[in-house]
């Protein structure tokens, strides 16, 4: 109850970035990491919708926090066809890899008006130096991604239409709700994508993602209305898509691995209010 009581704070605290958001949500925080954390915030841009961030094949050797709105990466094919590989939310990090690997193997696009915070490897290497427990939170955040891709795989390859689109659902409600953009009790969050998003990111035609969201709608699953989605059998939904979230809610390991570690704990932790 403490917990809950405490990220409740966090997300009535319009000042709180995102991306820091994500990691209290994880792990508390002192005052000088949660300064760090703000310092690679300080080059904010913005893309206008429907622009392109990173193109493929471009040596990008800069990474960007995600502050406001919703892009994606995505690879296209010779023959016309494009597959997204993920969507980028508020707090999320555009090409994390980017001080080791930094010809880009895909395009990245705004969906909507984006808000992103640039950052340079170096300041990136100063925060692992100078802050050891924000770089096992963020080799945390990589491992997290990694286990998104994993089930982008199985829900592209062995998930059927209904069971895919109901977990795809289910990830964006999480990871909005741990940065305080989506209702936990009622399932309700924005989403303001149109169906061909869904239809290049699962592999299925707009026709088909149109009978499924109907199909989920009919069985009183879901409703969807201009901009928003409300989840309304939480419960239910994961047991039809054996959604777990692992990746969303390892919390006790990477609390367990930093009180292991020795890393200096003597500052007082916080969890913003």
């Amino acid at each position: 109850m403490k917990q809950n009581a405490q990220i409740d704070s966090i997300h009535s605290n319009p000042d709180v970035l995102p991306l820091i958001r994500k990691i209290l949500y994880v792990q508390p925080l002192n005052a000088e990491e949660i300064n760090a954390l703000n310092k690679l915030h300080n080059h904010p841009h913005s893309f206008d919708e429907l622009t392109t961030v990173i193109n493929y094949g471009a040596v990008h050797k800069k990474s960007y926090i995600v502050t406001e709105g919703w892009a994606y990466r995505y690879y296209d094919l010779n023959d016309g066809s494009r597959q997204i590989i993920n969507f980028y939310l508020p707090g999320d990090i555009i090409s994390p890899y980017a001080l080791v690997m930094p010809k880009t193997p895909y395009c990245v696009d705004s969906i909507t008006c984006l808000k992103v915070c640039q950052f340079e490897p170096e300041e990136l290497i100063e925060l692992f130096v100078t802050q050891p427990k924000l770089g096992l939170i963020y080799g945390w955040l990589l491992g997290r991604e990694d286990s998104m891709m994993a089930d982008q795989i199985v829900r592209n390859g062995r998930r059927s239409a209904y069971k895919s689109v109901a977990h795809l659902l289910l990830e964006i409600h999480h990871r909005l709700k741990i940065v305080g953009l989506a209702e936990e009790k009622n399932g309700v969050f924005p989403m303001p994508i149109a169906q061909h998003y869904l239809s290049d990111a699962l592999g299925l035609s707009l026709v088909h993602i149109n009978r499924t969201l109907r199909k989920l709608r009919v069985n009183k699953l879901i409703d969807v209305t201009h901009k928003t989605v409300s989840l309304l059998d939480i419960d239910e939904l994961k047991k039809i898509t054996e959604y777990n979230g692992y990746y969303l809610d390892q919390i006790k390991n990477i609390n367990a691995i930093i009180e292991n570690n020795t890393i200096d704990n003597s500052q007082e932790t916080t969890h913003v209010a």
